[in-house]
């Protein structure tokens, strides 16, 4: 959501994606906000689609994540007690969750996990 500074008008006349200090926080479709980049020969549909591939690539990059954090784990750079308790909350499920998915393959095909 891009941060907004209206003049006394009420019209847009600064926008950024990083927090400016008294700005108006508002949806990137608020219709303000596409008036001002059309107005400035800007096309709100970039935004749009960044938008939609973040969106798109959350799960990739929240794996690529879990999988550097195990990465540090293992190499003992980061230990589990170093995390908040919500996380190691979490971490330790999704281990767990992982490990009884590759239990289900390995059962299904006559295999020890490894």
């Amino acid at each position: 959501m891009p941060y907004i500074v209206r003049d006394d008008s009420g019209k847009i006349i600064r926008a950024s994606a990083r927090s400016i200090h008294g700005a108006e926080l508002v949806p990137h479709s608020h219709p303000d906000v596409v008036e001002f980049l059309k107005s400035r020969g800007q096309d709100p549909g970039h935004i749009e689609e960044s938008l939609a591939e973040l969106r798109r690539t959350d799960n990739e990059m929240a794996r690529a994540v879990e999988d550097i954090i195990m990465v540090l784990l293992k190499k003992n750079i980061l230990k589990m007690t170093d995390m908040p308790k919500p996380v190691q909350d979490r971490m330790a499920l999704r281990v767990k969750l992982r490990m009884l998915i590759q239990d289900v393959y390995d059962q299904a095909s006559g295999s020890k996990s490894q």
